[in-house]
């Protein structure tokens, strides 16, 4: 059984479990194993490190331990307070219209990141104007309604992953740069520089980029040069901003230094690198893989969380948990009728969003599918929990067209 404990409560005997997701490469000092000395303890709380997990069946158990079911409540409530005070998007465009000018601008990325990557695999040096119009095109739709281009992030083709990938990982820089009210010319450069961000990964062998399984020591040592690569392709061109090839080289860079690829820590990685690996990580780990089932949006943020301070930044984590609401767009939630919606968009109410009606509990069927305004006096239904659409065989994709 697995407990969550804080490092300052950590002693010799217990056994730290290293459970972070497969392909993620974040919580690699947490070596699995028994507690042997003080010094290892020294060495985690030297790190950064706040708390680790204990397996109670192969060590020692402690009264300040807590199941993961009490950890996952705690992070819960922490993502609760973060958006309580917190004002709704503001929307100049209804979710309707704003799709089908979206859905539109994200096909069109993803065309253009695959010519990009195969000009990048033949040498060839990228254009800079597309990408650059591509990024107004994010920001601009972000501002009229995020809510259109977050339903299609979450709409993916594991057969796709690469493209959809590095468009994602744009739209979501632009939600959280829209949230910090960046400057426009440097938020452009970011959503620039995260379009192109995973470029390299086109140079890596293809029997390591697409194995289907879980990598080798030298087989994950050739896939970290992409993040190299990345930068490199950018810095050829000439034309791109110095802070698009940072969130190009630096994505993987961890605040302990344990990223790659130059091993940099703190303060040493721009602020551009330090947003780009907080929605670099949140879309990977919501994304299916062959290697490891992606995490639910609700999930995921609270991965953010727990790892925001040692690895990740903690203010821009905080500051995306913000953007993105409690319940983000495609999260799966049960309300107290035994009835279960997928969140599309965020209501006048964070605690109460805009769902899609789509499947009954009790009677273990789809129910046709009806929109509400949870924040409305004419729908008293409150939410249960956030629910995975794994067991009940639902592909939530299907209902955020």
């Amino acid at each position: 059984m697995l407990k969550k404990i804080l490092v300052t409560d950590l002693k010799p005997g217990m056994y730290v479990s290293n459970i972070a997701q497969d392909g993620i490469t974040l919580h690699q000092h947490e070596r699995e194993g028994r507690v042997k000395d003080s010094k290892t303890i020294l060495t985690l709380r030297k790190r950064g490190v706040k708390e680790v997990y204990i397996d109670i069946d192969q060590g020692d158990d402690s009264p300040e331990a807590i199941t993961l079911d009490d950890a996952e409540e705690e992070l819960q409530e922490k993502i609760v307070e973060l958006n309580r005070h917190r004002a709704p998007h503001e929307t100049s465009s209804s979710l309707e219209q704003e799709s089908k000018i979206a859905s539109l601008q994200h096909q069109r990325a993803l065309n253009l990141v695959s010519q990009a990557m195969a000009a990048a695999q033949y040498g060839q040096e990228i254009e800079i104007q597309p990408f650059e119009e591509m990024a107004d095109h994010f920001i601009d739709s972000v501002v009229r309604n995020q809510n259109a281009l977050a339903c299609l992030s979450r709409i993916r083709d594991k057969d796709n992953y690469l493209m959809e990938h590095s468009v994602n990982v744009a739209v979501l820089m632009a939600i959280l740069g829209k949230h910090l009210e960046l400057d426009a010319t440097y938020l452009h450069q970011c959503v620039t520089g995260a379009l192109l961000h995973d470029i390299g990964k086109i140079l890596i062998p293809d029997e390591v980029l697409h194995k289907p399984g879980k990598l080798t020591s030298d087989e994950f040592t050739t896939m970290k040069r992409h993040a190299a690569l990345s930068k490199k392709i950018l810095e050829k061109s000439k034309h791109f901003s110095q802070v698009s090839i940072n969130i190009a080289g630096q994505h993987h860079e961890r605040l302990d230094g344990q990223g790659y690829p130059a091993g940099l820590k703190g303060e040493q990685i721009s602020p551009e690198g330090r947003m780009a690996s907080v929605v670099d990580v949140y879309d990977a780990i919501t994304a299916d893989r062959v290697y490891h089932k992606g995490l639910t949006p609700s999930a995921a943020l609270k991965r953010l969380l727990e790892w925001s301070g040692p690895h990740l930044d903690k203010q821009y984590v905080q500051a995306f948990i913000k953007a993105m609401g409690i319940y983000p767009v495609g999260s799966l939630i049960e309300l107290d009728t035994g009835m279960v919606g997928v969140v599309v968009e965020e209501s006048q109410k964070s605690l109460q969003p805009v769902i899609k009606l789509i499947y009954n509990l009790k009677q273990h069927e789809y129910c046709n599918v009806e929109r509400h305004d949870l924040s409305q006096a004419r729908c008293p239904w409150h939410i249960v929990k956030v629910v995975d659409p794994e067991p009940l065989g639902i592909k939530v994709q299907d209902f955020l067209n």
